[in-house]
């Protein structure tokens, strides 16, 4: 893949400046990795348009639902110790979870809540409106009140716990393991699960754990720490032909649904790591291989026209890509768009993270494999 590398930078640079000149993009900021190195990060665009301020490979941005990943390895960790068993039932180890129906959410497996199998219908919504700036949030406020949901309920929900509690309230769509639709509220019980098993802070075990051991340095799950660093993002969307600042995403009681906050730079160490059979640097190889093998049938998962055979793994989303298979996972929010993906038979790993929510991150990555990889 390195053969021609300076040509096929230039060719892939030159694609991203077009697509900056047909305002389709504030800011990109982009890294590759290759058998466990970063070999190229770059920033194109701005970071912020007021005042004017460029982005870079280091400047922090929300990676939105890639943080679903995180999540799921933090449980990994727990089963290489050997205190959770993918495949025993949820209620073994969170008593008082529960969907209206607890004959039928009893049965619901650890791995089944983890590759969104278990049947929860896909937009519950809880854990985006708990969010301190719903208000400002147009889109997400109208779907509040089209499903119904007063704010006292918010108002409720101080805790994980509070969020896997308030599940008594729903109706699973279909049979646990019968099928598939993406739950994004569903793993806020994720967090909660880590909790209850380990005895320790879901966001110090990720500090500690995932951000310093992979030499993160500026990852967080802090929101005003992300917000009021130099290099930080601001969010875009297009308001009458013109780019709108949207308001900062912070979510930190629903935090393991997408609010961890990085870098392209410190996200292409990330995906290194998930390569890393050989050393074990994350987890052991066994455990990678299970997060990264679907668990559902291709017909129940969403299509996209470029992959085929999509599936889901364990916080990873599969599929294959020109003969290729790929794991890769994306993310969005109101001025949010950010993608990653891994070719591990390539050893190549690709990261785009954006600030404006038109931006077709998906196009931008299909670009960057087709350059690196010849296809």
């Amino acid at each position: 893949m390195l053969k021609k590398l300076n040509t096929k930078l230039e060719k892939f640079e030159n694609y991203i400046n077009r697509v900056n000149k047909e305002k389709k993009m504030v800011g990109v900021s982009v890294a590759f990795s290759y058998d466990n190195e970063v070999i190229y990060a770059k920033g194109f665009g701005k970071a912020r348009l007021n005042p004017k301020q460029n982005i870079t490979p280091n400047t922090i941005m929300s990676i939105q639902s890639i943080t679903k990943s995180f999540a799921s390895t933090s449980i990994m960790h727990l089963v290489e110790k050997g205190l959770i068993d993918l495949d025993e039932p949820l209620v073994q180890y969170l008593p008082y979870f529960r969907t209206s129906k607890k004959e039928e959410s009893d049965k619901i497996t650890v791995r089944e809540l983890l590759s969104h199998t278990a049947g929860f219908p896909s937009n519950i919504l809880i854990a985006n409106i708990i969010c301190p700036n719903i208000e400002e949030l147009k889109d997400l406020k109208e779907m509040q009140k089209t499903k119904g949901i007063s704010d006292d309920v918010g108002k409720d929900i101080k805790s994980f716990e509070d969020i896997t509690r308030y599940f008594k309230n729903v109706d699973l769509d279909y049979k646990p393991g019968k099928g598939f639709k993406y739950c994004t509220d569903a793993y806020v019980i994720v967090g909660d699960l880590f909790e209850k098993v380990s005895g320790i802070s879901w966001y110090e075990f990720l500090q500690k754990n995932i951000f310093d051991k992979l030499n993160m340095t500026r990852t967080t799950l802090k929101p005003l720490k992300a917000m009021n660093d130099k290099d930080s993002a601001r969010y875009y969307t297009y308001d009458n032909s013109s780019f709108k600042e949207v308001s900062f995403p912070t979510n930190k009681i629903a935090a393991p649904i997408g609010f961890i906050y990085s870098t392209a730079l410190d996200m292409s160490k990330y995906l290194v790591a998930h390569m890393d059979y050989k050393n074990a640097t994350l987890l052991k190889a066994i455990s990678l291989r299970e997060m990264q093998n679907s668990y559902t049938k291709a017909k129940d998962v969403s299509s996209r026209p470029d992959v085929k055979n999509p599936g889901y793994g364990l916080g990873w989303c599969t599929g294959t890509y020109k003969g290729l298979n790929l794991v890769e996972h994306s993310g969005g929010y109101p001025g949010v768009k950010s993608f990653v993906r891994m070719v591990p038979i390539k050893k190549l790993g690709i990261v785009c993270l954006t600030n404006f929510q038109e931006t077709n991150v998906i196009d931008l990555c299909n670009k960057a494999t087709d350059i690196l990889l010849d296809v």
